[in-house]
Formats: C-alpha cells, structure tokens, sequence
C-alpha cells in the first residue's frame, strides 16, 4: 500500500469516526472559502445504539444517554439545578415469575429446597449449584415444559402499557392522598420521568426507572410541599402492587413481586445513578450478535445455540410479533422518558453539530446525496477503526486516572448506593417457587 492509499484508508476511518459499519453516501458540496461546487462522496458514521454491532457510536450514544439522565438529576442542558430539591426515587420493576428457573438468590444458592419436589412433568424442582454470573445455565427453566412461554412473550409485549397504566395511576393516587381531584392533581403538580428497559437472564423485560415530582410548571418550578419522597415511595410501592390489566384474550397482567426503590434526593451519587442508568441503553436483549438485529426467516431463529432463548424468540414469532421476535416479543425503546425530564437527544445532537460547524471546510447542498452503500472501501479500515477507538477509549481511561478518578467505575458498575437494584436477575423468582 502506498502513501496515496494509506492516507486515504485513514482519512475515511477519521471521517466515519472511527464507526464499525459507515454510511457511505454521494452528493454536492460547496466549497466555503472558493464557492465551488464539488461532487464526491462521503462516508458517515452509522450512529448505531448497539455496542455488539458498533463500539465507536454506541459509546457516543451512551454519553448522550448519560446527559438526558444528569440533567434531569441535577439539572443542566435547560433544567433548572433546582431539581435537586425535588423528591426523586430509583425504582426497578419486574415482571412476575412465569415458570422457575436458575438463579442466584440473595444467598448465593439456585433451588435448595428441603426435599426433592417435582413438577407435573416429573422434573426435579431443586437445584444444588452455587451459579457464577457467567454461567451460561442461569435464567433457564428448571422445567422447560412449565415454563409459561406463551405469557412471558405476553407479558413483554405488553409491558409498556402497564407502565403507561402505572404511571396514570401514581399520578392520581398522589392526589388523592391529598384529597384532590384529578384536575387538581393536575394543576399542583407534575410527574416526570426516565426509563430504561433491561432484559432478564430469564427474557423477561423489567424497568429501572427515575421518578421526579416537579411542580405545576414542570422541572423549573417548586413542587407542592405535601409531594415528598416518603409520600412518592408509598404510592408507588401501593400502585405495583395493586396494578392490573386485562390483556386481549382476558388474562391479567401485573407486576412481579420485586420491587426496589431508593430515595435518590438524600445521600446517593447522583452522577454514578446516571452512569448506571445509561449504561443500559447500548445493550441487546442479550448481549449477542444473534438478538442484535430482527429476524426475516422463521429458519434463522432455529440455528439460536440457546434452547430457552430460542423457545422465546420462536413463541414470540408464532404469536404475531415476527418484527420482535429478537426481542421476546417487547415492541418499546429501550429508552423513554416524559416530555419534561430534561433535554433531549435531538436538542444534544443539535448543539454538538453547531459546536462543529465552524471546522467544516466545505457545506452540503441538501437534496444531493444519494445512498451508495455501506461498510469502508478498503477491507482493513473496519479493523483500524476499531483499533482507534480502544486507542480513545484507553486514552481517557487513563485521563480520568491522573485526575484521581476510576473511569471503570465511573462508566460501567453502580451497585452500593442502590442496595443491589442493579441485580434483579440475582434473585429472579418470587419466595416459593
């Protein structure tokens, strides 16, 4: 390869930002300190959540993910720092048990039970092993017969709307902890929120979600002095519990039993609660290539290595939801939040597009480009871009280091502060089963 070719390799990796798979697109440019209108092409960064598909734009995603949870914390990016006085909780919510499976409970055990129990189908209900959270055995059913595949796939799909339900519920109960009717609910208070879907080792999807009682004017105004975190706790611990939906063929649908909520107001790391939340928002249902993307044929979900996982994907494509069926069935983001948590990922993107703008040497004329394909010209430049970007990442590891600070800790773990919230999986099954 010669100087020509090398320059070039770099030059479209540097272009891409070092992303995995670009866009690679053609069209006018203007050239800003000639005039002059020039036809090339240009190779994009695909901007892909997935870490698994993409490192370089995931890890953009996630810092972007991590702003949109901060400022809604302690203000910034538009939110008033006064939301620090606000009552706030972290609370993780779970899906009800479906069948059980291999866990690691609270004492570090599976299914030790007493005596050998045994299901319907003959099955031994007891397990003696002391599982690593690597063991590729945790979240599968100790019976795969009675495991309630058919309602696990429900209950995903549907999950979003018993949030919504609960969210229209824990809004109405404050109020009328105060007497108060619905419109006034209304006008003394505001409920917002931001929400990141996690699944199970099991398939099942459970929420960890921030809740913020702001005052009638959303984020920049006081709320009511009655709204406190002690009054938000109770509620909402009141409204998983009794909330219920009946799904289209009459079955119910509610919350599982675990249940963790942590006053984030007092005491508690605000910044590591939002590291901890935006870490979710780059993973796949699995953490695999293979639940990466959405299946087109009935036959790919057969070669899935994992039976459990492969029973789920294969019910979620018998029950009509084909276009989820990587995802068990669950058709929500990853990430949501109410309209007035905080900022926004157009309004992060905008800002850092305006920051840019005056480096460009040349300016696109819009309604020129076509599409022209994807993936680098050259087959290395996948490999180098990587290659650079855990150069980046190796870089401000050791950045954050001399500034005394852990950039491991500080980007991927949270665990103390919230009393274990982080773990559900750790004990997947209600006591009993």
């Amino acid at each position: 390869m010669d100087a020509n070719q090398r320059r070039e390799l770099l030059d479209e990796v540097r272009q891409a930002r070092n992303c995995s798979h670009p866009i690679r697109i053609s069209g006018e440019f203007i050239e800003l300190s000639t005039g002059e209108v020039l036809r090339r092409g240009l190779t994009v960064a695909c901007k892909d959540r997935r870490r698994v598909l993409c490192p370089a734009c995931s890890d953009l995603y996630q810092m972007d993910a991590f702003i949109i949870v901060a400022s809604g914390l302690y203000g910034g990016k538009g939110t008033s720092n006064s939301v620090t006085d606000h009552p706030r909780i972290f609370a993780t919510l779970t899906a009800p048990s479906f069948g059980p499976v291999h866990r690691i409970n609270n004492a570090g055990s599976c299914h030790q039970r007493p005596r050998q129990l045994r299901c319907p189908h003959g099955q031994i209900l007891r397990c003696t092993q002391r599982h690593q959270p690597v063991d590729s055995q945790l979240g599968s059913p100790l019976c795969i017969q009675c495991f309630q595949y058919d309602d696990a796939v429900t209950w995903n799909a549907h999950a979003n709307r018993l949030w919504n339900s609960l969210v229209v519920r824990i809004r109405r109960e404050m109020g009328a902890a105060q007497g108060l009717s619905r419109t006034a609910t209304r006008n003394a208070m505001r409920l917002n929120y931001f929400k990141v879907a996690e699944f199970q080792r099991r398939g099942l999807i459970h929420f960890h979600v921030i809740i913020r009682i702001d005052g009638p004017g959303g984020p920049n105004t006081p709320p009511p002095s009655w709204a406190t975190v002690e009054l938000l706790d109770a509620v909402v611990r009141h409204c998983v519990r009794h909330d219920r939906l009946l799904n289209d063929n009459e079955s119910e649908l509610r919350w599982g039993h675990q249940l963790r909520i942590t006053d984030v107001s007092r005491d508690v790391d605000t910044r590591r609660v939002a590291t901890y939340l935006a870490k979710y928002s780059i993973k796949t249902t699995d953490g695999s290539t293979e639940l990466a993307r959405r299946f087109t044929k009935h036959g790919q979900i057969l070669g899935l290595p994992d039976s459990h996982q492969r029973t789920l994907a294969l019910t979620a494509w018998d029950s009509g939801y084909q276009r989820h069926a990587h995802s068990y069935g669950y058709a929500g983001n990853l990430i949501t939040k109410s309209r007035h948590y905080s900022t926004t990922f157009t309004r992060i993107r905008g800002e850092r597009a305006a920051f840019m703008r005056p480096q460009n040497t040349l300016e696109t004329v819009p309604g020129t480009f076509l599409y022209d394909g994807r993936g680098y010209h050259h087959p290395k430049a996948k490999e180098l871009a990587e290659l650079f970007f855990s150069m980046d990442v190796e870089l401000r590891r050791e950045a954050a280091e001399r500034k005394g600070t852990s950039y491991t800790r500080s980007r991927e773990s949270f665990s103390s502060p919230l009393s274990g919230a982080g773990d559900p999986e750790n004990s997947q099954q209600p006591q009993g089963l």
